[in-house]
């Protein structure tokens, strides 16, 4: 960048953006050269600046919050759709292996020599099996309602 070599540049330039022209300055403009293109550059960069404030038309603020918005909701529902994908295959492993462990043949079986032998346990059985299968709905569900705690 060029250093001022008039002094009187800022002067002009001020006199320019306020309106306020004295006839001294008018008369400086005049006769320098270096004020003069001064002058002159403040002009048409002011000239463009308001050339480009007409053309620029920025959206409506109600437009950006309700975009925001929609593209919040998009995004937590491709969440929730992973999630429910990945609980679906996991339970389709689970049901896979049940079928396989029933179809094997010897499940009647196993199940009769486990309940003989347990005698006063399947009470306990039953309530760890019902614990671990509410384990396994809530951490499922964690998501979702840290999701909900957190939007409230």
């Amino acid at each position: 960048m060029k250093p001022m070599s008039c002094e009187h540049e800022s002067s002009i330039i001020r006199a320019l953006h306020s309106g306020e022209w004295s006839s001294e300055l008018r008369l400086h403009v005049a006769e320098c050269v270096d004020c003069s293109q001064a002058l002159h550059l403040a002009e048409a960069l002011r000239a463009a600046a308001r050339r480009a404030e007409i053309h620029c038309h920025p959206p409506d603020a109600h437009w950006i919050l309700q975009r925001s918005r929609r593209m919040a909701r998009e995004i937590a529902v491709r969440r929730m759709t992973r999630l429910l994908a990945a609980m679906r295959a996991l339970a389709a492993v689970y049901v896979a292996a049940a079928a396989l462990w029933l179809l094997r043949g010897s499940a009647a079986l196993q199940y009769r020599e486990v309940a003989s032998s347990m005698h006063g346990v399947s009470n306990w059985f039953a309530l760890m099996g019902a614990m671990v299968a509410a384990v396994c709905v809530v951490a499922g569900l964690w998501p979702i309602l840290r999701d909900s705690s957190e939007a409230s």
